[in-house]
């Protein structure tokens, strides 16, 4: 039984546990049962006794410390090693690839074991990490140390059972490269893998352990050793330091490919010798293959020791120079490197320039494999001295160097005649190439590796990890070698200068296109505390903090910037307090390690300007006073459990212009970034997703960034789900920064992981400078680049435009993002858009004033339009509408399925009046005063008091309400979320970016009457204040695609950083990109694609189903029947559509159930034609407001009794209480108010003076209206904090009737 299972032991994989030992071909006794013969200890505690190596130690003759007993004979690679042990009392254990420290004494691996049995079986460091594993345990130690449990061996009762006491006991000890197994008796106690490059043991001397302490013997008997066969071994020669930080980094380059090929080349052995020769002369005797990586010329240690080199290179070892390595004196040193490596560089022969080699062909030759094109900067040597003829010499990379490299004039390492010669030539020069020699030995020459940054390029570092195992006569694997990616932490290690004050790490970083790597990624710690914005709208202006700091060591105070872009953000710590479990301190009392502000000062009970601090009109006696941004760093003294303290804004900011320009954000932190601020390391992109709060149920994946990309505003999903954006650098002072002009790029994601690992450039142009819209419609492609609106057809399928064409010109102030929007495709097969207000006017692409369907000039002069507008047309910019108007900067609309608009809008920069708004139809947004077209500071009767009612002038009739105001911001890109994919709390809901206080957040909303109330979820929260969320898109799948500017401020066109941007995937963890293709060559296809959230897909399946007409009319009505409400609603609006349908489906959708799918039906007989009083008057009566709310926008236009009959109707359901029905009814009476009025009138009787008809008087315009505001304004009843209510009323009339209305309040007074 036992031969059977041990042939298994070497079957083996990485984590594989051995079940007993194997066989014992390949063993050879190391001990002869007699004698110490080969083994070297102290003889007055080791000798032979009963065939054993015994050692014993006694109360008379102890041990001063732990001695060893040392196999002289050789040292341990990869070894299987097998003994008997016996111990009574005390501990010993078998010390294995180890070194001496000292005559006897050892450190390194043990297999442990002892008398009592508490350590046998355990693997530990003597003088070194000490326990590596316990017994019982599968260990893998990273690459930092840490000692990660993965798994078990057996139970530790399993293998103490199996221990003989004092008795004779089996002990097999295995060791394959980094990967370690001792067992005892069969029993596997441990299994490791030391993957700490640092600290693990590859090779080193066999000891015996006699441990000091209590009097004990230890036997060992039975000794036999079986060294296993290594594939290959590698010996670096890494030359002394030579050039200064990163340059000629000979050491730490050696070690990057050194750990390169352990760790993807299995049994290969590798060691680096360090500082030049070694000072052993047989250290390269077991070698397959030398790698001189070194400073030449005279310096080149090989010019020391030609033989030695020679003898190797004729035993057919592989001989690799690397850089400045290649170069030897011309004479004896050249003829043997000419010999070994086939070439070098010869002084006045050959020349070292800087440039960039660009390579794109490569010879079939295994250094080849798997090696990319690429192009790098190097000092890449070339005109190298070959063998005569090229003989064996293949050249591996080979480039035409610039007339550039040879600008210097001629010297030795310079420039000659002969490589001008050559280059005049155009002869391409070798720069890596292969060699080999009769005798089958194989040599490498690589010119590049002065930039020890280079290393970090896989192609770069493939070549050579190539070439190094090819020369060791070893087999490339046909993709190369294939190992870990370098990152910048791993470049940092081994080098033999310190890095210099002025390095700056994100220039090379981003020079050399650098992974950062997990140290630096977690030098960015996550706060045990972060408050939300603090602004002088926060109740007390104060936030109270109460963090838990139990185990921490330090406390680090920071005051981040609100990201308003403004400078009054004045903060104080108030009353910190540390307290212990019986104690209590003021940090007040303590020195701080640190202390920063960004203006003024960190002051002890003073605020940043050195004055007393003072918070909402109280005295501050005790705190930290400051300003961000800001970071505070203490010492905790020790039993530390808590810190207490309450964050205040200090009046040195709030009572600047007005308290709107402080926000502040305070955070308590248990470390600081092991980078300094400065090192630019925090805005990397490895650090992307840890610089944001993501929403519970969520992730973020970094999809794509810079260097690939820069600035991103506005982006849209195709129905492939590929990612289309707008890549803006030349905006407003960085105009001409790009000269080619802005780019439309397409993002692919090809292993659907939700990165974007393909980009490709649809457009280029100086006509899409600034683009802040694109929408994809199939082939065509509409972009927003004001003052033109471009569309771009591809009609081929690949990927470049072959028309443009403009639909809409002159259109906005160029350059102004307040202008032209993104176009989004909406359930009706229309487009919508808007434009803020810079806009100005709508022309069409001939430079025409363009008039909407009421004939009014689509202008911002108060005829009647204001400032920002929303627009829908047909595909072809035909049958133009304004749908709203007077907002500021109305970035972009949503729609949903149901023809619902949403908007955000932002208010003049600083007032804090940022708002959501649901769109009522032909409604006015009051930006601007609809009767002067003043500004809202402008002076005017009933003016509220508080900024954002002041703001929109949401005191004046007429003037349609806010969903949600959310203070201070920047708002961007909006969407409406109908997947399914995210969580359920945010499904159905408004999707919103707003870079000002980097945040992207979802906004619940609720019916309320005929509108809607509002509340806030944080989708994703920028910890990092560079996030400046632009846009946001639904993809296929349902997850979400955020663009981000990224850029220290925002707002004022102050674009301040051109060299980075981001797309963010959000989407719940572990879920890959992934959906079903569109299948539009079946309706049943098309019809999956209407269910689709993304918008690109909607329309592909909308204009398929469209095109179908009464073909596709039984599937759409057996979804309308069976789908979800938006389902349906879709389904409807494509059913009214077909020819001849329309009145059968809204009377259908009139009926339903769903208040949506009714309040749909009237939106769908708006636009088709259908006899519109005959629905109203199915639904007047109608129990949903929101129903009704539709019902007064379609009677907007029509101005007969009946119409006037049926206002009056729903005028009579007004409550008194709902602004939204009150603003519905006021857009269904605009154009007939002396019909309507009158009709309400004449219902209502003498019973007008009501909370309702007060309401509808105050909205009125007809000239009825004033003389009934006289009479509430005489009513005694009326509270006189509402007269200015009512007198703003009266601005909207002229006339006979408001004077004598006027004259009436005179007379009764």
């Amino acid at each position: 039984m036992k031969r059977i299972i041990s042939a298994l032991l070497f079957c083996l994989t990485l984590f594989s546990t051995p079940l007993i030992q194997s066989e014992e071909v390949g063993f050879k006794s190391i001990f002869d049962g007699k004698t110490l013969k080969g083994w070297d200890g102290n003889t007055d505690f080791w000798s032979v006794k009963d065939g054993a190596i015994t050692g014993i130690t006694s109360t008379e003759m102890p041990t001063k410390g732990n001695t060893f007993i040392v196999w002289r004979e050789g040292q341990l690679s990869d070894f299987e090693l097998r003994l008997q042990f016996r111990i009574k009392g005390g501990n010993s254990g078998i010390q294995y690839r180890s070194k001496e420290v000292s005559k006897w004494v050892m450190s390194g691996y043990q297999a442990d074991f002892d008398g009592a049995g508490a350590w046998t079986g355990t693997l530990y460091e003597e003088r070194g990490r000490g326990v590596l594993a316990k017994r019982g345990n599968k260990v893998e130690i990273t690459k930092t140390g840490e000692k990660k449990t993965i798994g078990r061996t057996s139970t530790e009762q399993e293998i103490l059972a199996a221990v003989n006491k004092e008795d004779w006991n089996d002990y097999t000890i295995i060791a394959k490269g980094n990967h370690l197994i001792q067992i005892i008796n069969d029993k596997v106690t441990i299994d490791v893998v030391d993957k700490q490059d640092a600290r693990a043991a590859h090779k080193g001397l066999l000891g015996l352990q006699l441990h000091a302490g209590p009097p004990m013997s230890v036997q060992f008997k039975n000794i036999r050793l079986k060294q296993l066969p290594l594939k290959k071994k590698v010996a670096f020669m890494a030359g002394p330091r030579s050039h200064g930080y990163g340059s000629h980094e000979h050491y730490a380059g050696s070690m990057i490919l050194a750990n390169a090929i352990r760790e993807s080349m299995p049994g290969y052995a590798v060691e680096v010798f360090q500082n030049g020769w070694p000072e052993d002369s047989a250290a390269f005797n077991d070698a397959d293959c030398i790698v001189m990586y070194c400073d030449g010329g005279g310096r080149h240690p090989a010019n020391r020791n030609l033989d030695q080199i020679d003898k190797l290179a004729k035993r057919g070892v592989g001989v690799v120079c690397i850089h400045y390595g290649v170069e030897v004196p011309k004479g004896n040193s050249g003829d043997r490197f000419l010999d070994w490596i086939g070439g070098y560089f010869e002084t006045n022969w050959s020349v070292n320039p800087h440039w960039s080699a660009k390579f794109d062909r490569f010879p079939e030759h295994p250094i080849t494999n798997g090696v990319q094109p690429f192009e790098i900067n190097d000092e890449w040597y070339y005109h190298m001295r070959f063998r005569n003829k090229m003989a064996g010499v293949t050249p591996i990379l080979s480039a035409l160097p610039p007339k550039s490299t040879l600008s210097r004039p001629d010297g030795a390492h310079s420039g000659n005649p002969h490589v001008r010669a050559s280059v005049a030539a155009g002869n391409i020069q070798h720069l890596a190439w292969a060699a080999e020699r009769p005798d089958g030995g194989r040599g490498f020459g690589f010119t590049g590796g002065h930039n020890h940054w280079n290393w970090g390029d896989d192609n770069f570092r493939k070549i050579v990890l190539n070439a190094i195992i090819w020369c060791s006569k070893g087999t490339v694997p046909s993709g190369g070698v294939e190992d870990a990616k370098v990152t910048y932490d791993q470049l940092e290690r081994n080098q033999d200068f310190d890095q210099p004050g002025n390095f700056n790490k994100l220039d090379v970083i981003r020079k050399f296109n650098l992974s950062l790597g997990e140290a630096a990624k977690s030098s960015s710690p996550k706060p045990l505390y972060r408050s939300k914005l603090i602004t002088s709208e926060t109740p007390n202006h104060a936030t109270p903090i109460t963090v838990n700091i139990k185990g921490r060591k330090q406390l680090v105070l920071v005051v981040e910037d609100g990201g308003n872009g403004y400078g009054c953000d004045w903060a104080n710590w108030e009353n910190p307090i540390i307290k212990g479990e019986d104690w209590e301190q003021s940090l007040t009392d303590l020195k701080w390690k640190f202390a920063s502000s960004e203006w003024g000062n960190v002051h002890i009970n003073k605020n940043a300007a050195g004055q007393a601090m003072r918070s909402k009109g109280r005295l501050i006696e005790t705190g930290i006073g400051t300003h961000s941004n800001s970071t505070i760093i203490y010492d905790l003294p020790e039993g530390a459990l808590s810190f207490e303290a309450i964050g205040a804004l200090d009046e040195g900011g709030t009572k600047q212009l007005d308290g709107k320009a402080t926000s502040v954000i305070f955070a308590v932190y248990d470390a600081v970034s092991s980078q300094p601020p400065t090192s630019g390391l925090e805005r990397h992109p490895d650090l992307a997703v840890k610089g944001l709060d993501v929403g519970d149920g969520m992730v973020a994946t970094l999809a794509a960034s810079e260097p690939q990309l820069y600035s991103l505003t506005n982006l849209d999903i195709d129905h492939r789900g590929r990612v289309w954006v707008c890549e803006v650098m030349n905006y407003r002072k960085h105009a001409n920064r790009r000269p080619e002009g802005d780019r439309i790029l397409i993002l692919e994601d090809s292993d659907n992981d939700g990165v974007m690992d393909k980009q490709t450039v649809f457009y280029q142009g100086r006509d899409v400078d600034s683009a802040m819209g694109i929408c994809v419609l199939g082939n065509r492609i509409i972009v927003s680049a004001t003052p033109k609106v471009i569309v771009f057809t591809d009609d081929d399928g690949d990927d470049k435009p072959d028309s443009k064409t403009i639909l809409f010109d002159k259109t906005g102030q160029p350059q102004h993002d307040h202008s032209v929007h993104s176009f989004i495709f909406g359930p009706d097969g229309k487009l919508y858009w808007n434009f803020g207000n810079t806009g100005k006017a709508v022309r069409d692409a001939e430079g025409t004033i363009v008039t909407d369907l009421t004939g009014n000039e689509v202008i911002d002069n108060g005829k009647p339009y204001y400032g920002g507008m929303i627009f829908r047309c047909d595909i072809d910019g035909s049958n133009f509408e304004v749908l709203a108007h007077n907002f500021r900067n109305n970035y972009e609309v949503a729609v949903d399925s149901y023809g619902r608009l949403w908007q955000s809008d932002n208010d003049d920069d600083g007032n804090k009046g940022v708002r959501i708004n649901y769109i009522l139809e032909y409604g006015n947004y009051g930006y601007r005063d609809e009767l002067t077209g003043a500004g809202w500071r402008a002076e005017r009767t009933g003016m509220s008091d508080k900024i954002p009612i002041k703001h929109w002038h949401l005191n004046d009739p007429g003037v349609i309400p806010n969903l949600l105001q959310t203070g201070a911001g920047s708002p961007t890109g909006i969407t409406i979320y109908e997947g399914n994919l995210l969580p359920n709390r945010l499904h159905n809901e408004v999707i919103h970016c707003d870079a000002g206080p980097n945040i992207v957040r979802a906004y619940p909303a609720n019916k309320s009457g005929a509108g809607f109330t509002a509340t806030i979820d944080n989708i994703v929260e920028g910890i990092d204040k560079w996030f400046r969320p632009a846009d946001v898109c639904v993809a296929p799948d349902g997850s979400l695609y955020v663009t981000d500017w990224y850029d220290p401020g925002v707002g004022g066109h102050n674009m301040q950083d051109l060299e980075r941007g981001r797309l963010f995937r959000i989407a719940p963890p572990g879920i890959k990109y992934d959906f079903p293709q569109l299948d539009l060559t079946s309706l049943d296809g098309a019809l999956e694609g209407l269910k689709s959230p993304n918008l690109s897909t909607r329309y592909m399946a909308w204009t398929k189903l469209h095109q179908s007409g009464d073909q596709a009319e039984s599937i759409l009505l057996q979804l309308y029947r069976t789908g979800d409400s938006r389902e349906r609603a879709r389904a409807l609006w494509l059913l009214a559509k077909i020819d001849g349908k329309a009145q059968q489906y809204v009377t259908l959708a009139a009926q339903d159930r769903d208040e949506e799918i009714r309040a749909t039906s009237l939106r769908i007989a708006r636009q088709t034609g259908v006899d519109l009083l005959t629905i109203i008057r199915r639904l007047k009566d109608d129990e949903s407001p929101q129903v009704r709310r539709e019902a007064l926008v379609a009677l907007r236009f029509l101005g007969t009794g009946e119409a006037h009959e049926l206002w009056a109707h729903f005028a009579s359901k007004h409550d008194g209480k709902d602004r939204w029905y009150l603003e519905a009814l006021g857009i269904g009476a605009d154009l007939h108010w002396e019909g309507r009025f009158s009709a309400w009138l004449k219902l209502i009787g003498d019973q007008w003076n009501t909370p309702a008809g007060r309401d509808i008087i105050w909205r009125s315009r007809s000239t009825k209206a004033p003389d009934l505001l006289a009479s509430i304004l005489l009513d005694k009843s009326t509270n006189e904090d509402e007269h200015p209510r009512y007198l703003r009323a009266f601005d909207y009339h002229q006339g006979p009737a408001k004077d004598a209305a006027l004259e009436k309040i005179l007379l009764g007074m």
